[in-house]
């Protein structure tokens, strides 16, 4: 699922479904070879038979349900898969998604910070954390997640759009922010996003920006 968005002027609305999508966490990555460190999972009650097929195959549905924004049936979806395998990476990153949609900000970056530890090659959990830090003005630490997600995905224009606003909100004049702003406008092709560029680097541009 990939979908397309439409920055706003000030670009601080955030939109999980605009800002990230990846559908290749929609089935991998169940079954890792060691659970987090972050300790037990406690949102739901375990189930002692371990089932990584079973827990796969809810996380697909719940995945429908999600790109619904049926949020309700996929939270209830995406408790079941974790209750038969707690190491299903993606679920804990969908149901990450779900909480962010429902305000739930906290659980949200829980679950990220659990996928992560059990997909740590992926850039989706790393960057939906920095969606989180960002909507609650944490941008030292939106930053760092967004640097971390596009270190494993050089080339995605999502992710350098993500960390260029970031930057830019930061108040960031320097050459990277610079450079950031210069991919997108050669590689993204929203014309939205190409359209803010444009803007942020011509407004890096005047005398009083220089570094």
């Amino acid at each position: 699922m990939t979908v397309r968005s439409r920055p706003s002027a000030s670009m601080t609305r955030l939109s999980l479904f605009a800002a990230i999508a990846f559908a290749s966490l929609m089935g991998g990555g169940c079954a890792a070879p060691s659970a987090p460190t972050a300790g037990e999972y406690l949102t739901i009650e375990k189930d002692p038979r371990k089932d990584p097929d079973a827990a796969q195959r809810l996380n697909s549905e719940a995945l429908a349900y999600l790109q619904r924004r049926e949020f309700e049936k996929a939270e209830e979806l995406l408790k079941k898969a974790l209750a038969r395998d707690v190491t299903c990476g993606p679920a804990h990153n969908n149901l990450g998604k779900v909480y962010y949609h429902q305000s739930k900000l906290y659980l949200a970056a829980w679950e990220f910070q659990y996928a992560i530890q059990l997909m740590p090659h992926q850039p989706e959990p790393r960057n939906n954390l920095g969606l989180v830090f960002e909507a609650v003005g944490k941008l030292d630490d939106a930053v760092q997640m967004y640097d971390e997600a596009l270190s494993l995905q050089p080339d995605d224009p999502q992710l350098v759009g993500n960390l260029a606003r970031a930057r830019v909100r930061r108040g960031d004049h320097d050459e990277r922010t610079r450079q950031l702003l210069t991919d997108l406008i050669m590689k993204d092709t929203r014309p939205s996003w190409v359209t803010w560029a444009r803007e942020k680097l011509a407004a890096l541009s005047t005398p009083e920006n220089q570094p």
